[in-house]
């Protein structure tokens, strides 16, 4: 997901990801992601998003062998 102007609002955002507000917001207070707060309006930057995902992204196990064996050993 790009956006044109590289900012989104909380609204934006777990609308983008198909989450709740107070899911964003709790992702915030437990540091999971970043954001900017700029005279009290919390906006997201790409790179804060970008970060975020990279960070998430868990990788498929089923795709060849080596992946299931990665898997089977460290199933987090």
């Amino acid at each position: 997901m790009v956006k044109k102007n590289g900012f989104y609002s909380k609204l934006e955002l777990a609308m983008e990801f198909g989450i709740c507000v107070r899911t964003l917001e709790k992702l915030m207070s437990e540091g999971q992601i970043s954001y900017l707060k700029v005279k009290g309006r919390v906006i997201f930057s790409q790179a804060d998003l970008d970060a975020f995902c990279n960070r998430s992204r868990r990788p498929a196990f089923g795709v060849d062998e080596e992946s299931l064996k990665q898997y089977l050993n460290n199933p987090n």
